[in-house]
């Protein structure tokens, strides 16, 4: 059967014609490829297996254990468990007078850090009864919509990054119902761990697309602090309305996930979110993280370089 990659809308594409039984051809892996940069996102069904799903990574680049070590399959550092059932600490939020558990807000992956992934690829093995959708958004349309004189002023223009895993906290494209109803206390002391060891980093606000020369808007709206070098009141404007912008969810692409199902983003031009679920609700994921060669973040301390500080984290 023939590799057939189908547009979706907003955008992204969902890929067919794929056996999972064999190893891909090389023209399968390019064409699997070129769907993936092509749409931002890339929809799999039917992936039966965790080797398929390893396998099916392989085609984006390569895989990198997981950061995140203490997620990591004991038989396969490479594929990260993402479960959400009765053993999970969690934290507990309200969004819109729903409460969920393992929601997440708008952010690319790695935005705290100065190196990040190319991309990653989920794996649902026990869908959610109930709510569980993931979102994206494509960074490159959302730089389309900005008006010319927007485009202009953001150019050249870098963010300040931070680590701020307390959701309620992040102050830019949040939910205004959003707020904290219970905190996890292993949740509360990895978030503490984590602001102290990982520095502000720097961003560009406005990168290019590698493959493609296409414009992105590349803000994550989580952890983003300020804009480099401007006022606090006008940096904190700009970054409000960038972020509304960009996280506008008539241009979101939101899956309701199916047993098997594998979705692939790219890190360098999608943002994705996570709807959460109810508490007691459970979701079972596996996931697989890209490497990729991206070199546009520095620390904001010009006296950190990339090798000084190693640690890794997956969000």
């Amino acid at each position: 059967m023939r590799i057939e990659a189908k547009p979706i809308e907003p955008f992204g594409r969902e890929v067919s014609g794929v056996d999972f039984t064999r190893p891909f051809t090389a023209e399968e892996k390019a064409a699997i490829r070129a769907a993936w940069v092509e749409g931002g996102i890339a929809i799999f069904r039917d992936c039966p297996s965790e080797d398929a799903h390893l396998a099916l990574s392989r085609c984006f680049g390569e895989p990198e254990p997981s950061a995140t070590k203490k997620l990591n399959l004991d038989r396969n550092p490479y594929i990260m468990a993402l479960d959400q059932d009765e053993k999970t600490p969690v934290n507990i939020y309200e969004v819109d007078g729903e409460r969920r558990t393992g929601w997440l807000g708008w952010h690319w992956d790695q935005a705290f850090m100065p190196e990040i992934v190319r991309g990653a690829a989920l794996r649902m093995l026990v869908p959610a009864r109930v709510a569980g959708e993931t979102g994206f958004i494509h960074a490159g349309d959302a730089y389309d919509r900005l008006p010319q004189s927007t485009k202009e002023r953001i150019e050249g223009l870098e963010v300040v990054y931070h680590f701020n895993g307390a959701q309620e906290q992040n102050r830019f494209g949040f939910p205004k119902s959003l707020r904290l109803v219970e905190r996890d206390a292993e949740q509360a002391a990895s978030i503490e761990k984590y602001t102290r060891e990982f520095p502000p980093v720097v961003h560009p606000l406005v990168i290019t697309q590698p493959e493609s020369g296409r414009r992105l808007l590349k803000l994550s709206p989580m952890h983003a602090r300020s804009i480099l070098g401007m006022a606090q009141a006008e940096s904190d404007a700009l970054l409000h309305m960038l972020a509304e912008h960009l996280v506008d969810r008539r241009y979101a692409y939101f899956h309701s996930w199916r047993e098997n199902d594998v979705v692939v983003w790219d890190n360098w031009s999608v943002i994705h979110c996570a709807n959460g679920v109810p508490p007691g609700v459970i979701r079972r994921a596996q996931r697989t993280t890209i490497l990729g060669d991206y070199k546009l973040g520095r620390y904001l301390d010009p006296a950190k370089r990339l090798s000084d500080h190693a640690a890794r984290l997956v969000d």
